[in-house]
C-alpha cells in the first residue's frame, strides 16, 4: 500500500508485498467481523437499478468503492494507508491465451481467485451448495478461506458461493484490444476526435464497459458475483478497482471531460438519434422508479444511495446511515461530476493508479491517438518513497458507530 502525501495510490494485487495483501485481508475480515463489509453489500442491493440501470453506473460505483476504501482506513491506526487493489486481468488473460504458460482458466491465471476467499472447500459436483444472502439464494463451490472464514450467510452458513473457477475462462472481452477497443464510440469513429471529449461519448464509454468487460467477469466469475449481493465476494471491490482504473485511463485520453458541466454541446452531438434529455434509463424499470433522470440533471447527491426497496418511500439517504455513512463524502454543493477525474487529485476523491496501471492497455493507448488522442501524455507519475505516508484521519472510527447501531439483516 502506498500512499503520496495525503493521496491514496492503488496498486494491482501481484505488485503488493506479502504484508501488503496480509493487511488488506486482515481489514477485509475485520469488515466482516463488524458487520461493515455486509451492510455495503445490502446498499448495494438495496440500490441495484439506479446503480445499473441508469447513467449513474460508472460513477456510482466510484463514489461506492472509494467509501469502502475509505472503512478500511478507518478500521485501526495500522491499516490507514490500505487501499483496494485492482486486479490486471488484461495479464491474466494473456497467460491463458498464451501457449507457454501452464494456465488455463481464472484458477490458474489468475491468483488473486484464490487469495480472496480462498479454494473451494469441496472436490466434486456433491460439494456443490446454496448460500443466501439477503435473501438472496445462489448454488455454487463454497470458497470460505480468508478474509471470509467468519462471514455467515442468512442461514450461519459460512462463505460464498462461484463458478468452478478450474472450469471457467477468462473472457475475451479482458483482452487489451478489446478493452483499448471500448475507448472508441462507435456512433463516432469517423467523426474528428474533439468529439470524443463530450460529455455524451464519455456516458457512451461507461455504458459500453459496463456491459462488455464489467459485465463478462462478473457472469463468469459467478455465484453471487452475478446477483444484486455481489459485494458479499472479497473479489467485488478489487473488480470494481480494476474498472475504475479503465475509466481513469479514459479520462487521461479524453482529459477536456472534467470541463463537461460547463460546456456546451457541439451541434453535431445534439443532432444525433438518441434523446440526450431522455436517455439515462436503460430499463423500463428504471424510468419508471426515476422518471426524472437526465443527463443533465440527475446525477447529484439526491439520487444516491437509498436503503430498502427503491420504491419505499420511509427510505434513509447513505449518510444518514448510521454504520457507514460517515465514510461517504458528503458536501452541500457535491454533484456526481465531482467525481470525474481522478488524475489531479480531485479533492473529492483522493486516491490515484500507480504508473504501471494496465500496461498493455497503456501500450495500445500511447500509440493510437484515434482511441487516446493525448496518447497518455497527462498521466500523474508518482515516484513513491519509504517515507509517503497518509495522514491520520479526524474522522470517528467504525467501531464507535456500530456500539449503537443494530443491523437490519
Amino acid at each position: 500500500m502506498m500512499t503520496a502525501g495525503t493521496i491514496d495510490v492503488r496498486q494491482e494485487w501481484n505488485e503488493l508485498t506479502d504484508y501488503d495483501q496480509e493487511l488488506y485481508l486482515d481489514a477485509v475480515e475485520t469488515a466482516i467481523e463488524r458487520g461493515l463489509h455486509q451492510r455495503f453489500a445490502l446498499w448495494h442491493v438495496n440500490s441495484q437499478v439506479w446503480a445499473h440501470d441508469t447513467c449513474s453506473f460508472f460513477l456510482w460505483h466510484r463514489y461506492f468503492t472509494r467509501a469502502y476504501e475509505r472503512m478500511l482506513q478507518s478500521l485501526m491506526a495500522r491499516m490507514e494507508n490500505v487501499t483496494i487493489p485492482y486486479w490486471n486481468i488484461v495479464r491474466d488473460y494473456n497467460k491463458q491465451e498464451d501457449g507457454s504458460y501452464k494456465c488455463r482458466e481464472y484458477g490458474t491465471c489468475s491468483s488473486i481467485v484464490y487469495d480472496l476467499g480462498g479454494k473451494p472447500t469441496g472436490s466434486s459436483e456433491e460439494d456443490i451448495y446454496y448460500r443466501a444472502y439477503f435473501d438472496i439464494e445462489e448454488l455454487g463451490w463454497i470458497h470460505q478461506g480468508p478474509p471470509i472464514q467468519n462471514m455467515w450467510d442468512d442461514k450461519q452458513r459460512g462463505g460464498t458461493v462461484r463458478f468452478d473457477m478450474l472450469v471457467e475462462r477468462i473472457p475475451k472481452g479482458c483482452s487489451a484490444t478489446e478493452v483499448s477497443n471500448l475507448f472508441i464510440d462507435p456512433k463516432h469513429q469517423e467523426e474528428s476526435s474533439s468529439l470524443l471529449s463530450t460529455k455524451q461519448n464519455a456516458l457512451n464509454f461507461w455504458r459500453r464497459l459496463q456491459v462488455g468487460v464489467h459485465d463478462n467477469v462478473h457472469d463468469t466469475v459467478g455465484g453471487f458475483m452475478r446477483r444484486p449481493a455481489s459485494p458479499i465476494d472479497p473479489l467485488f471491490f478489487p473488480w470494481h478497482s480494476t474498472i475504475d482504473a479503465i475509466g481513469y485511463l479514459y479520462e487521461i485520453c479524453h482529459h477536456q471531460i472534467v470541463d463537461i458541466e460547463n460546456e456546451s454541446l457541439p451541434a453535431t452531438v445534439e443532432n444525433q438519434d438518441w434523446n440526450w434529455d431522455n436517455s439515462c434509463w436503460y430499463t423500463p424499470e428504471a424510468k419508471e422508479l426515476y422518471p426524472d433522470a437526465r443527463y443533465r440533471n440527475s446525477l447529484s447527491k439526491e439520487w444516491f444511495l437509498q436503503t430498502g426497496s427503491e420504491s419505499n418511500s420511509s427510505n434513509i439517504s447513505i449518510w444518514e446511515d448510521p454504520l457507514i455513512g460517515s465514510f461517504f463524502m458528503n458536501s452541500d454543493d457535491l454533484t456526481w461530476w465531482n467525481l470525474l477525474n481522478t488524475t489531479t487529485s480531485n479533492p473529492q476523491l483522493g486516491y490515484i493508479y500507480s504508473d504501471n496501471i494496465l500496461p498493455e492497455v497503456q501500450e495500445l493507448l500511447r500509440n493510437d491517438s484515434k482511441i487516446c488522442p493525448t496518447n497518455l501524455k497527462g498521466m500523474r507519475r508518482f515516484s513513491p518513497t519509504k517515507t509517503d505516508r497518509l495522514q491520520p484521519r479526524s474522522s470517528f472510527t467504525a467501531q464507535e458507530i456500530i456500539t449503537d447501531f443494530v443491523p437490519a439483516w
